[in-house]
C-alpha cells in the first residue's frame, strides 16, 4: 500500500512524457499555394492559411511562389500579413523550373525563411506600362525610388543582397536558384519539400512572439485548401477571363434585348455580375464611361436610326476600347507584373474582344434587317403590283405582287400586264385600281 502513491506518480509522468512525445511529432506544417497572378483573391487565401495555421499550432507555413506578378496594394498586405504571423513563413518558389516573377519576388523576400527549387527564376521587378501599342518598363524616378527603398527594407531586415534586390527592379534582373543562393538573397535550395523541411529545421528565425526556432524535420505535410467559393473567385478574378465575360455579358445583353425569348439577355446579366464578382468591382472609371457610350450608341442604332451604319460601328469601338482599359495597369499603382505575361495578355485580350466585336456586330446587323423588313402578310395598301388577267367588276383575276400571285378585283375594267395600286383587302382577295387613278373615298 505504501508504494502505490509512487506507482501512480510514475504512470502519470510516463502518460505525460508520452503526450508530449505524441505532440510533438503530431506537429504539422502548412502548404499554401499563389499562383497565377496575385489579387485580392490571393491575399483572402494567404489570409486565411495564416488562420488556419495558428488554429492546427503549425511549426512553418510553406508559402509555394509560381506567379508572373500582380497587384502591388495585395503585396504590400501580404506582406504585412507576414510581418504580423506568429509563426514562421517560409517562401519557396517551386517546382524545379518555376518562376516568381516581381510582386512574386517582393513577396519571396519578405518571408521569413526564402528557398527555391533548382533553376526555378525570381526577378523582373521594373514596373511595366501598358497601353494600345503594348507595353514598357517604366523610368519614373519617384515609383522607381520608393519600389526600390521598400525592397531593400525587407532584404535589409532579414540579412539579404540589397545590392541585387535593387537590380531586380531597377535592371529588370533575374537570377536563378544558385545565383541567388550565391549571392545570398535566399538561404536555401531544396527540390523538394522533404528537403527543404529538412534543410530548414533547427533554423532560427524572428517572429511577432520573438525567436522561434524551426523543427519541421519528419513533421506532417498538410495542404491548404481554400473554400469552393474562394476557388471560384480565384477563377474569375484572372484579369483576362474577367475581362472578356463584362463584355461578353454586354454583347449578349444587347442581342438579346434586339431579339429577346432566346435567354441571351439573361446570360448576358450573369456574365456581367461573374465579371464584377471576379474583378472585385475593380473596374476603372475611363472603361466604365467607354462601355456607357458604346451602349448608349448601339441603342441608338437599334432603335432611332435605320439601317446599322456608323453610330453602330462606333458604338463597336467604344466597347473595345473600354474593354482594353479594363486591363491593369502600372500608373494607377496597381500592377507590377512581368513584361511577357502583359504582352500575351494584351494580345488574348484584344484579339478575343474583336473576335466577338465581329460575331455580335453581325448578329445585330441580321436582328436590325430582320426588325425592319416589312412584312409581306398584311401590309398591302399604297403598294403596286402587276395584272395578270384583265379584271373587271364582274370577274376576279390575278395579279403578281412581290413575286407571288394574288387574287384581286376591281370596280372598273383593268388590262392585263397594268399597274395598280392596292387600295384594300377583302379576306384573300386584293382590291386594286390603275395606278393613274386615285382611289376613291
Amino acid at each position: 500500500m505504501r508504494r502505490l502513491p509512487l506507482f501512480l506518480f510514475l504512470i502519470c509522468l510516463i502518460s505525460l512524457n508520452t503526450t508530449f512525445v505524441a505532440s510533438a511529432a503530431d506537429r504539422s506544417v502548412l502548404l499554401v499555394e499563389l499562383t497565377d497572378t496575385i489579387d485580392h483573391i490571393s491575399k483572402d487565401i494567404f489570409t486565411d492559411a495564416l488562420a488556419q495555421a495558428h488554429d492546427m499550432d503549425a511549426a512553418a507555413v510553406i508559402l509555394i511562389l509560381q506567379t508572373p506578378g500582380g497587384g502591388l496594394k495585395e503585396t504590400f498586405e501580404i506582406a504585412e500579413s507576414i510581418d504580423t504571423s506568429e509563426i514562421p513563413v517560409v517562401g519557396y518558389v517551386y517546382p524545379t523550373g518555376a518562376s516568381a516573377w516581381s510582386a512574386g519576388t517582393f513577396i519571396l523576400l519578405s518571408t521569413h525563411i526564402a528557398a527555391m527549387a533548382d533553376h526555378s527564376i525570381i526577378g523582373s521587378c521594373q514596373p511595366v506600362e501598358i497601353g494600345f501599342t503594348g507595353s514598357r518598363v517604366i523610368n519614373d524616378s519617384k515609383t522607381i525610388n520608393a519600389l526600390v527603398q521598400w525592397l531593400t527594407e525587407r532584404a535589409s531586415i532579414y540579412g539579404r543582397n540589397t545590392t541585387l534586390a535593387e537590380e531586380f527592379i531597377r535592371i529588370n534582373r533575374n537570377v536563378n536558384a544558385s545565383v541567388a543562393l550565391e549571392q545570398g538573397v535566399i538561404e536555401f535550395t531544396a527540390n523538394t519539400l522533404t528537403e527543404l523541411l529538412s534543410s530548414i529545421d533547427g533554423k532560427m528565425v524572428k517572429t511577432t512572439i520573438g525567436n522561434t526556432t524551426l523543427e519541421t524535420a519528419n513533421s506532417w505535410i498538410r495542404w491548404f485548401s481554400p473554400p469552393l467559393q474562394t476557388q471560384i473567385r480565384k477563377i474569375l478574378s484572372n484579369p483576362v477571363l474577367s475581362s472578356l465575360l463584362l463584355m461578353l455579358g454586354i454583347f449578349s445583353l444587347l442581342a438579346g434585348i434586339s431579339a429577346p425569348g432566346y435567354g441571351a439577355e439573361v446570360f448576358g446579366v450573369v456574365a456581367i455580375l461573374l465579371s464584377l464578382i471576379g474583378s472585385g468591382f475593380a473596374v476603372t472609371e475611363l472603361s466604365i464611361l467607354f462601355i456607357v457610350i458604346g451602349v448608349l450608341l448601339l441603342v441608338l442604332e437599334l432603335w432611332a436610326i435605320p439601317g446599322f451604319g456608323v453610330v453602330g460601328i462606333g458604338g463597336i469601338i467604344c466597347l473595345v476600347i473600354g474593354s482594353v482599359f479594363l486591363i491593369p495597369t502600372y500608373p494607377n499603382q496597381q500592377w507590377v507584373i512581368s513584361m511577357a505575361w502583359v504582352d500575351t495578355f494584351l494580345v488574348v485580350l484584344i484579339v478575343t474582344v474583336i473576335l466577338f466585336a465581329v460575331f455580335f456586330l453581325f448578329l445585330l446587323y441580321k436582328i436590325v434587317e430582320v426588325r425592319k423588313k416589312k412584312r409581306v402578310v398584311g401590309e398591302f395598301v399604297g403598294e403596286t403590283a402587276l395584272t395578270v388577267d384583265t379584271l373587271t367588276p364582274d370577274m376576279i383575276g390575278y395579279v403578281r405582287f412581290k413575286g407571288e400571285l394574288w387574287q384581286a378585283s376591281s370596280d372598273q375594267i383593268i388590262e392585263k400586264n397594268t399597274k395598280v395600286l392596292i387600295t384594300g383587302k377583302d379576306g384573300a382577295v386584293l382590291l386594286v385600281v390603275p395606278l393613274d387613278i386615285s382611289p376613291k373615298h
